[in-house]
Order: C-alpha cells, then structure tokens, then sequence
C-alpha cells in the first residue's frame, strides 16, 4: 500500500491507486516513519504525542475472556489527519478503529469532486457474549441446599435466619 507522510500539511497520505487503507497498515507504517530519520525531526508541537504522527491503543487483551482481543484503535495527533489523494472516488479505510485528528476529523476531504471517504469501523470494539455457565440444574440445586439449611446455623439477629428464629419464638410465646 503506497502510503506518505506529507510533514509540513501534517498529512498521512493514502496515494493512486489504492481506494481502501486499513487501519494496522496505516498505523505499521507511521511506526515505520517515526522511526526513521526524518519522523524523529518532526516539530513535535502537540505535547501529549511529543511529536509522534499517531498512537495504536487496542488490540487489548480481555482479562475475563484470554484469547478475546480488541480492534486496534489508532489515535491520530490533533494536527494530522488521513487523506486520500484527488480522483479516488469512493475510498474507505476498515479494519479497526481511528480517533483524534484535526478538530476531531481523522479524514481531510480530497477537494475533488466525487470523492467520498468512509471511515467502516465497529463500534467500540468486538464484543462477545458468553454465559455465566449455571444451568438451569446448578440453580434448582442451590435453592435446595440453601432452603435445607439447618436453621440453628443462622442465629444471627441481623439475618434473615435469625429474624425466622425471632418470630418462631414469638409465636411460642403466644402459644
């Protein structure tokens, strides 16, 4: 994917022929050109990326599901942003998430007539849904063993056992 850094319109550019960039190759090659001479000069104005054209953040692993990560998320300097070059057409960038960018815009319109940019990208993040692994049984099971309980384990005034106790012996007492 033929991609540029344009320094001095503090632009990353998707250049013809390509319509479509993905968000891990933009994000691989401004790596890439941060690391060379001329990326380690830039002007370096916007403190919080000392410099830096853009951050990944994602690609996260979930702690509660192992193996289950997140899209990858680039976050663009507050000066730059994505353009693709004039008589694209219809151009996307997928695969991942891109905040940040000029006034919170990633992408910069071409100024051609007819080009339009999409930005395809999921919500926030990949979800999945799992059960919490209690079947029906585990449940009548529980309810079980609770309500079979002896109630002379529970004579705590404040619980519920012992509030039972409390009214058995009133009752008692009235009987």
């Amino acid at each position: 994917m033929p991609l540029q850094l344009d320094y001095f319109n503090k632009l990353v550019l998707v250049t013809s022929p390509d319509t479509t960039a993905t968000v891990q190759a933009i994000s691989d090659f401004i790596e890439d050109q941060m690391a060379a001479p001329e990326g380690m000069l830039s002007d370096g104005v916007n403190w919080d990326f000392r410099g830096d054209v853009a951050r990944p953040e994602g690609k996260l692993e979930d702690a509660n599901n192992p193996g289950v990560f997140t899209q990858i998320i680039l976050q663009i300097n507050p000066d730059w942003q994505v353009q693709f070059w004039g008589g694209s057409g219809y151009t996307t960038i997928r695969g991942g998430k891109v905040i940040g960018g000029l006034n919170g815009e990633v992408i910069k319109a071409t100024g051609t007539a007819g080009d339009v940019t999409v930005l395809e990208t999921q919500v926030d993040g990949t979800f999945v849904a799992t059960s919490s692994g209690i079947t029906e049984q585990d449940k009548l099971d529980i309810a079980d063993r609770v309500w079979d309980e002896s109630a002379d384990d529970h004579t705590t005034t404040t619980s519920f056992g012992g509030k039972i106790r409390s009214i058995i012996n009133a009752l008692k007492q009235l009987l």
